[in-house]
Formats: structure tokens, C-alpha cells, sequence
């Protein structure tokens, strides 16, 4: 247990009992996380002149872990304690409570004169003998005020610990991969050229949550190129984030408009830093979205935009993606603060589409299918009267499942299997090689209908697609539908671990902000719903 829990201390930490309306953690993480008494840090020096420096990080715990603060010790690699500031972050709030502790500030102050990299531990469940009553500012250990440049000691956590940790949601570390190793090689032959995009002043080049693509990077890796970007890229949002007013919580270089909003990605950077300007936009954009959102498709209240013309501005709309992005902010609303018009609101959203996928809007039968009328949206893609979208659905799929974990509501697993059928039997072009860009529902019912429409590049997309399969994979039971999900999944990832995603450059966001839970979810296919049906 020396750099960090064993390999297999958390194998089963993704899985959840789903039971009394909540997720409650299963035995086997439980047992785990008893087992793990330390995991070991490792600091990069940074500054041109280090000294005596303070070292400042967040270490993200895993649900159920720890639960006082006191009982945690920073030590030097031979076991000599070391003077420290410990206090939480932030509890974990699965179930619509307050638990154990979700993250934990460290400071302490260490010699780096000599060795500009060196390792020290922390150590569970001893109780501190040194400690340290007060806390330096955050900004203050860092190159610049701004944050920009990041810390002058960069602490890096190893892999295993961070997947587990479920900072992120459950995750494979990329050296456990397996089969689907050529997703890390995805992810590398993309990062350098993403580079090019960490100033942009072009708004669109930040659509899809840039930072929380490098932050899933370093999760799974430990590697400290993607932690200083993912450090670089979210003090690059909070510095253009509207921080008061009306519209409050907007991206400056945008304006109002939802799909540029993530609390996620700078909620992330606080459990590793504990810099509390983070978690205040973060806050300020949980509540733009609260605000934003209406859940319920409403079509009688909709006129038709001209053609030619954007279809969101200045109008009442309603699509996947902003449902996708809504959700989410409301989430990490809720795990940010605590505040349970947040979890009241998460828990709205949910009914409203589990009644739009059971009942549609239109009144016509339900087809597994959330879709809508889209010439009220944009008919310069398409005029199906009943529409929807493969790449939106795979926005709003990634905070559902995110809610499953936070809630245990079945009905999750249930709107994912339904979709995947779906998307199986309609949406995808007959040689399977990618999904349609707009899929007309009706066109299987009725001859006359015209085919769904093809749009631009969606074989960019593959990544998420592949991402949905997994999700009905991990959520499946049977075995036929395991075969058919698999079979799909088997023919897109090869494909989308193959591309260039930085043309157009919010390509990379939206190939790499959720998908590598697809290693996850296929390394777990079927198994939570099979532990679930033989118990």
C-alpha cells in the first residue's frame, strides 16, 4: 500500500445498492475503503526560486471514507509526521444528506531548496499529533493572483486513488484499461493539439466544458500535463464568469446561454485546491441554471424560427443539450451547497423526462425515443414533426447517470435501456459506421416520412455514441440486448479513437468531457443489474 490503495482495493467501488429510493454504498466498498490507510503525493516544485514552500492541495475521498478530519496525518515517506492544517471541504451528499467527507484542504509547509520533486504520504485513521490551527489563503500559494499559471507546488495524486475517489464518477485508471487501451491513445494523439485553445477569446472554442475534458484526463492518468492545463483552463472560466447582476453566472465571452455554463468543471478544481473563488462561481453558475431550466417540453408555446436564423436567440427553445447542461448544474448545485432546492429541482427534471420518454408530447405512442417537433427548433436542419438527437441525448445521458449515483432512481436505468433500443433500431445510418444528425421517429411508422437526416461530420461524434452504448451496457441484464449494445459499441469506438477532434476545436470538448466512462461501464457491463437480480 505504498503509493496508493492496492490495485484491486476498489475494484468494485462503482457498484451501488439500489434500494429505499437512494444509493447506499455497496459492502464491498465499504470493506475496501477500510482497508486503505494511505496513499502517497507527489509534489512538483514549479517556481524559478523554491525555498520553504506552503503546499496547498485537495484530496478527494471516497463516499463512506472518512469521516473526521483529526484522524488523518501528513507524514514523510520514513513515517515522520509533519506539522499540518486539515479541515474538510465539503461532505458527500448521496441519498439527499450530509455524510462523509468528500474532500479534505492540506497545507503544510516543506523544504524544496535541494529536490524540486519529492513524496510525502498522508496517513488514515491516526489521529494528528501536529497540527496546525490556521490556513494561508489559496492564492497565496500560487504563480500569480490570478491562478492562471497555477501552483508554485503541484501535488499529484496517483491514478488509482483519484478513479476511486469518484471525484469525477467512477472511472478506470488508464494503466487498467485492457481491451480499450487505444482510448488513452486517443486521448494523447489529441491533448497537444488542444493546446492551441486554452487563451481562445472565441467563445465557441470553449462550448462542451474544455476544463473537465483535462480533469477526466488527469483522473485517470495522475499526469501532471493534464492537471496544470485543467488548472490553466478552469481559472480561465472563472475569470469569464459574470459574477453579478441578472444574468449572473454566464460566460462573458458568450453571453446568456446555458450550454456555456459549468459549475461542474470549477467544482471539480475546488475539491483539488480548496481556492474558495472557485467554489463561489461555481455557486453563481449552479444558480444560472437553476434558473434557467424548465424541463417540460412545451410546444404550444413555441413559434417557428425563420430559417437562416439562430434558432436560440432571443426565443423560447427547448433541446437535449440544454437539458443535458441544465441538469448538470443543478447537480453540482446541489453537491456544491447543499441547498435542496437543488435536489427538489434535480428530482423535477427527471419526472419530466421519464414522462416525456413514457408519454410524448405529440400523443403519439412512445418509442424509447425524448423527441420533439423539430421545424419549431431549427428547420434549416430538418421539418420531422417527431425528432431528436443522438449527440444532445448523450449530453443529458452523462448527468442522468450522474444523478443515478446521488439517488439510486431506477427509472434511470430503465430511460438509458429504452433509448439504446432506440437508437439501435432507428438512429443509426445502415452501415453502422455513425448516428444520424437529426433522426426522424416517425419514419419507420410510415412510409411517406422522409429518412432521418445525415447532417455534417457526425461521425465526429462516434465517442459519445460509443459512450451511449456502454451506459445501456452497464445498465442491461440481457443477454441478448448485451450482444446487440456490444456489437455496436464493438464497430464505433474504433472509429472514434481513430479521429482528429481538435477540427473544429469544440470537438475535443465534446469527444472528451464524459467519455471515458465508457472504459468503466464496459468493464462492469451488466453487472450491477445481474448482482442486483441474484441477490
Amino acid at each position: 500500500m505504498s503509493d496508493s490503495v492496492s490495485r484491486r482495493a476498489f475494484v468494485k467501488s462503482g457498484l451501488l445498492f439500489l434500494g429505499a429510493g437512494r444509493a447506499t454504498l455497496s459492502s464491498e466498498l465499504r470493506g475496501a475503503s477500510a482497508r486503505a490507510h494511505e496513499v502517497v503525493v507527489t509534489l512538483e516544485g514549479r517556481a524559478a526560486k523554491l525555498g520553504r514552500e506552503t503546499v496547498n492541495f485537495g484530496l478527494p475521498l471516497p463516499p463512506g471514507f472518512l469521516s473526521n478530519p483529526r484522524r488523518v496525518r501528513v507524514a514523510t515517506l520514513a513515517g515522520e509526521e509533519i506539522d499540518a492544517a486539515v479541515r474538510a471541504l465539503e461532505p458527500w451528499r448521496i441519498g439527499g444528506r450530509d455524510g462523509s467527507i468528500r474532500s479534505l484542504l492540506i497545507q503544510f509547509q516543506f523544504d524544496f531548496s535541494r529536490e524540486r520533486t519529492q513524496r510525502i504520504k498522508i496517513v488514515f485513521q491516526q489521529p494528528r499529533r501536529k497540527n496546525l490551527s490556521s490556513f494561508v489563503p489559496v492564492a497565496e500559494t500560487l504563480l500569480d493572483d490570478k491562478g492562471l499559471e497555477g501552483p508554485r507546488v503541484l501535488a499529484l495524486l496517483p491514478a488509482r486513488w483519484l478513479c476511486d475517489s469518484w471525484i469525477v464518477g467512477p472511472q478506470t485508471p488508464a494503466t487498467e484499461s485492457g481491451e480499450y487501451g487505444p482510448y488513452n491513445q486517443f486521448v494523447e494523439r489529441n491533448f497537444s493539439g488542444s493546446l492551441t485553445y486554452v487563451n481562445s477569446q472565441i467563445y465557441s472554442e470553449w462550448l462542451f466544458d474544455r476544463t473537465t475534458a483535462y480533469y477526466k484526463m488527469y483522473v485517470r492518468t495522475g499526469d501532471r500535463k493534464f492537471l496544470e492545463t485543467a488548472y490553466h483552463a478552469a481559472h480561465f472560466v472563472r475569470l469569464h464568469t459574470k459574477m453579478d447582476g441578472p444574468d449572473a453566472g454566464i460566460f462573458t465571452l458568450k453571453g446568456p446561454d446555458l450550454k456555456y455554463v459549468y459549475p461542474r468543471a470549477l467544482h471539480i478544481h475546488y475539491l483539488l485546491t480548496g481556492d474558495e473563488r472557485t467554489r463561489e462561481t461555481g455557486k453563481i453558475m449552479a444558480q444560472y441554471c437553476i434558473k434557467s431550466q424548465d424541463p417540460v417540453y412545451r410546444p404550444e408555446s413555441m413559434t417557428p424560427s425563420p430559417v437562416g436564423v439562430d434558432p436560440e436567440r432571443g426565443r423560447k427553445f427547448w433541446t437535449l443539450r440544454h437539458q443535458g447542461y441544465g441538469l448538470l448544474g443543478i447537480l453540482h448545485g446541489w453537491e456544491l451547497t447543499g441547498d435542496r432546492a437543488y435536489w427538489a429541482k434535480a428530482r423535477e427534471c427527471v419526472d419530466a423526462y421519464y414522462r416525456h420518454q413514457q408519454h410524448p408530447p405529440d400523443g403519439r405512442p412512445p418509442d424509447g425515443s425524448l423527441r420533439q417537433d423539430w421545424a419549431l427548433y431549427d428547420p434549416s436542419e430538418a421539418t420531422f414533426k417527431g425528432a431528436t438527437s443522438a449527440w444532445m441525448m448523450a449530453l443529458l445521458l452523462d448527468p442522468l447517470f450522474h444523478y443515478w449515483t446521488l439517488t439510486g432512481d431506477k427509472r434511470v436505468a430503465d430511460m438509458v435501456i429504452k433509448w439504446c433500443d432506440f437508437l439501435d433500431r432507428q438512429g443509426m445510418v445502415p452501415d453502422g459506421s455513425k448516428a444520424y444528425y437529426v433522426i426522424n421517429c416517425f419514419a419507420a411508422l410510415d412510409q411517406k416520412e422522409p429518412p432521418s437526416a445525415l447532417g455534417p461530420d457526425m461521425e465526429m461524434h462516434n465517442a459519445e455514441i460509443a459512450y451511449t452504448f456502454a451506459l445501456g451496457s452497464f445498465f442491461s441484464v440481457d443477454p441478448e440486448q448485451l450482444h446487440v449494445y456490444r456489437k455496436r459499441f464493438d464497430q464505433l469506438f474504433p472509429l472514434a479513437v481513430a479521429l482528429d477532434v481538435n477540427h473544429p476545436a469544440r470537438a475535443f470538448n465534446w469527444a472528451f468531457q464524459f467519455s471515458s466512462q465508457l472504459i468503466y461501464f464496459m468493464q462492469h457491463a451488466g453487472g450491477l443489474r445481474a448482482k442486483r437480480k441474484a441477490a
